[in-house]
């Protein structure tokens, strides 16, 4: 049951990386291959990334179960408002931020820039569980979840496929939520 939960985290962090490599895609000419490449690289990121915020959060881990619970729910809180606010966020087509995605430094860079979100949900996970207990459990979902909606966002932008924001960000941020109550009421 734990990996399931993991999946559903993971989709809940993947779909914000596949609404950006929809609209970096659509303005930015890429082959398929080179997709591939760039969806890989992404998905490595978020990995690690994951599991670098579990590793920070064991090390400020209280031992105190109650208190860890609250920051990790704190964290997910956080998170999640933060999906939720860029959901209501009018959006401007002028002013969208487009990446240039076919060089691959801007490409580990942009990988960074949508790990926030993931960093922070590994350090509150690594409030919660230990890192070498589920490091197999947390970070092949991840990077499984992130390389196929990247690459789903890269080939919708390439054929100019429009999305609802709005729709996919509400999404991602039930899940979320749904994590992070799940996470409260199983301690």
């Amino acid at each position: 049951m734990k990996v399931f939960e993991y999946i559903v985290l993971s989709l809940a962090l993947a779909l914000p990386v596949l609404l950006t490599l929809r609209d970096c895609a659509a303005k930015v000419h890429l082959r398929l291959t080179r997709g591939l490449l760039v969806s890989l690289i992404i998905a490595v990121e978020q990995a690690l990334l994951v599991l670098l915020g579990m590793l920070m959060g064991n090390l400020l881990r209280l031992g105190i179960p109650e208190y860890d619970n609250l920051v990790f729910l704190g964290l997910m809180l956080v998170v999640a408002l933060r999906m939720f606010f860029n959901a209501f966020r009018k959006p401007k087509e002028k002013d969208a931020v487009v990446f240039d995605i076919s060089r691959l430094g801007t490409v580990a860079l942009l990988g960074l820039a949508t790990g926030t979100n993931t960093l922070f949900v590994g350090i509150g996970l690594g409030f919660r569980t230990l890192l070498e207990h589920d490091i197999w459990a947390v970070s092949v979902p991840m990077a499984v979840s992130v390389f196929l909606l990247g690459y789903l966002g890269i080939m919708m932008g390439r054929q100019g496929k429009e999305l609802r924001r709005r729709r996919w960000l509400l999404i991602a941020t039930l899940f979320l939520l749904l994590y992070a109550i799940k996470g409260v009421v199983d301690a």
